[in-house]
């Protein structure tokens, strides 16, 4: 009876054992194979002095502004400073986002060194693209609604006219009958000569001016940038004038005056400085190829316009060259016939002046 129980207990050690060694094999197969410990790389930096803040161009650098931070020793640019003392009292060259480490490049020590940089409008021009500008009125420039940012499209016309193919001078050409005897040379020494249908020798030449000309428009250039409107100023001020310079110095407490007598003091009068015409302008960014466009067109006296684009709108269209004769056909105006007679405006009633009188001695109202 006791082997038994003996044998019994064995059994029961042997099926538990075997339970035991089944669930942590199960385990280790839903676990699967674990990965081995990658070991921690430490990341040597150093204290580089950055900006506290976005830093617009022409700031004074003052110790709010900068701040010492750990940057990685692998990606330090080049030239870097550690410590504020270094850059306080120093001028920027052009906006530096916050966070970015300062380089020698980014700043000025005076007011001087950060003018001989050159614009803070150049920085707003892409890479590879240039910045242009085009005198503009109130109808070109739409108005003056548009503001730097937009997108425009560049609206040309010219006024074609028929030229001469020898004198390049516009038709038609001016003509006197000639008178040509016997033994005379029938020739002048300005013009050609040229023969109607009836035989008659006729000397042309070309005259000052001619009626002779075509309307035509076109779109040119597409989806240009504008970058600015009208002068523009560099926000840091231009330099002072340079000081007037006389060609007379006072003598004992008075003023050079004509025949060399001196007079008593008087104050200087300022000499007035001739104000040039302002010329309202827009500044586009566009293609080089496209900047020699503008300027071809200014140049050759075209008419331009702008035309405003919705914003995100950057298609690219096609468009016919429009003339008189465009718009006469596509839309049906009906040319008028020649008649051998002509119509003028009314004259004026003779009654139109006196009723403006009453009106401005408020005669209407009592």
């Amino acid at each position: 009876m006791g082997s038994r129980r003996n044998l019994f207990l064995v059994v029961l050690i042997i099926v538990g054992i075997a339970l035991i060694a089944g669930v942590l094999l199960l385990r280790g197969r839903q676990r699967g194979p674990q990965p081995e410990e990658t070991p921690v790389v430490e990341v040597q930096t150093v204290k580089v002095l950055v900006a506290a803040n976005n830093l617009p161009r022409g700031l004074t650098l003052a110790p709010e502004h900068v701040m010492l931070l750990d940057w990685p020793i692998a990606a330090v640019p080049p030239n870097y400073y550690t410590d504020p003392t270094q850059v306080i009292g120093y001028f920027v060259r052009a906006d530096i986002p916050q966070g970015t480490p300062l380089t020698p490049s980014m700043l000025a020590p005076s007011a001087e060194a950060l003018g001989a940089v050159g614009s803070s409008i150049a920085l707003q021009v892409p890479a590879g693209m240039r910045a242009v500008a085009i005198p503009v009125d109130l109808l070109g420039a739409v108005a003056w609604s548009i503001k730097p940012g937009d997108h425009v499209d560049i609206m040309a016309s010219w006024t074609l006219q028929e030229l001469d193919e020898k004198f390049l001078s516009a038709l038609p050409n001016e003509w006197a009958a000639l008178q040509c005897g016997e033994g005379q040379l029938c020739q002048g020494t300005y013009g050609r000569i040229e023969l109607l249908p009836t035989g008659q020798a006729i000397m042309v030449y070309p005259q000052k001016e001619s009626m002779q000309t075509r309307y035509i428009a076109q779109l040119t250039i597409q989806n240009a940038v504008v970058l600015g409107i009208g002068t523009y100023q560099d926000p840091l001020g231009s330099a002072a004038a340079p000081p007037a310079q006389t060609t007379s110095a006072p003598q004992e407490g008075g003023i050079l005056v004509p025949g060399g007598q001196t007079g008593p003091p008087a104050a200087a009068e300022a000499t007035p400085v001739p104000t040039p015409a302002p010329v309202q302008a827009v500044i586009l960014v566009v293609t080089p190829q496209d900047a020699l466009v503008l300027k071809a067109l200014v140049e050759l006296q075209a008419n331009i316009d702008l035309a405003l684009r919705r914003p995100g709108d950057e298609v690219i269209v096609s468009t016919d060259s429009v003339s008189q004769d465009y718009i006469i056909a596509r839309y049906g105006f009906v040319v008028p016939p020649k008649l051998p007679y002509a119509v003028s405006a009314p004259g004026k009633s003779p009654l139109e002046k006196q009723v403006t009188a009453q009106q401005a001695e408020g005669v209407p109202g009592e």
